[in-house]
């Protein structure tokens, strides 16, 4: 009876783990190969010879990021991941997950690196169709705030309307005339908005490290900043190997601090900060302006909800999807967004995004 530090125990455990799994050298020679492996892969035969190279085994478009990869892992000891795309002969595409992970020697130093790979598409599919029941149901909710905004709208210049038609004062037709103008300003802004929102939605996707798109944001927002007398303190850890949407993320971030820096006041203080918190990225904005009541703070996420904007109280040029669309962005990249406020405080914004996500 085998023991659980014989060899051919461990050999029966690696040939049913029920995925690929390869070990391959520093210059990337295939060392071993499961079973899995060699059903998927019939050019890993005769693999002992060292002669078959395992960055051949993935699509062409894949190799330059899987080199770059195993390059990182060798270096840090620490995993990483990819997807691999391989287009079938019926025109699908079968996506599968690479996890790179480093072997050490006793001493700790990388020997070697075992790839760990499984067939995800199905649970891509799943999840796009997920995303897609989340965007419609977002799209509904939407829906609802641009017709209850648009009735408002509508209702006030139909009131105008029948009041001026009972008047025959130049004067207050001026003035209707005005306010029919103000009210069709506030409509064209949203549709706007919305168009602005669709366009984000079929824009082309392009990843890039996430240290350079924050620091192409703060080069950005400090800019505004300096305008309206506000100083920026940032903090940014160093984080290897972690991409993001790059357009996708700068506009979040950019929404969440341009409405910090419209409530702060000449000489208020805005807080950028990037922390490496192992698994994931915690991106923190925050402001010392004047905070939010609990009321407010439960509504920030609502589609078309303003704190500033003419429907509640201010100037009536921040009427948008704002907060809304932000969150959305956030989710779909996988993250998490927090907000936490205190009248007379200010308000803290705090995003946690997962590190190796696959592009």
């Amino acid at each position: 009876m085998s023991t659980r530090t014989d060899a051919h125990f461990f050999q029966h455990l690696v040939e049913r783990l029920g995925f690929i799994c390869i070990a391959f050298d520093a210059d990337s020679r295939v060392l071993f190969a499961n079973s899995e492996a060699l059903t998927a892969y019939p050019q890993l035969e005769g693999f002992a010879d060292g002669q078959v190279d395992f960055v051949e085994l993935l699509p062409e478009v894949s190799r330059r990021k899987a080199r770059e990869l195993i390059g990182q892992v060798l270096e840090t000891g620490t995993m990483r991941e990819m997807e691999a795309k391989y287009p079938q002969d019926n025109g699908t595409i079968m996506t599968m997950v690479v996890i790179f992970s480093p072997v050490l020697d006793d001493d700790g130093n990388c020997e070697a690196i075992s790839a760990s790979m499984r067939d995800i598409s199905e649970r891509k599919r799943m999840s796009r169709e997920l995303a897609d029941s989340r965007r419609i149901a977002a799209l509904g909710r939407m829906a609802a705030g641009v017709a209850h905004h648009f009735n408002n709208i509508l209702g006030g210049m139909l009131t105008s309307i029948d009041y001026v038609l009972t008047s025959d004062s130049p004067r207050e037709l001026r003035r209707t005339l005005r306010l029919l103008a103000q009210a069709i300003s506030r409509a064209t802004r949203i549709t706007n908005q919305l168009a602005v929102f669709a366009e984000s939605e079929n824009e082309q996707t392009e990843w890039a490290p996430l240290n350079q798109i924050l620091d192409g944001f703060l080069r950005k927002i400090e800019a505004r900043a300096r305008g309206a007398g506000v100083s920026v303190d940032a903090k940014f850890d160093n984080i290897e190997g972690a991409r993001f949407e790059s357009q996708r993320l700068a506009r979040v971030l950019e929404s969440i601090a341009q409405n910090a820096i419209d409530v702060l006041g000449v000489g208020g203080v805005l807080t950028v900060q990037l922390r490496d918190m192992g698994e994931q990225a915690e991106i923190l904005i925050a402001d010392n302006g004047c905070g939010m009541p609990p009321e407010t703070l439960e509504r920030v996420f609502e589609p078309f909800f303003t704190t500033k904007g003419e429907l509640h109280g201010g100037g009536e040029s921040n009427i948008g999807l704002g907060l809304a669309a932000v969150h959305g962005y956030v989710a779909e990249m996988g993250g998490t967004i927090r907000i936490s406020s205190q009248v007379g405080e200010g308000t803290q914004v705090t995003i946690r995004l997962p590190l190796n996500r696959p592009e």
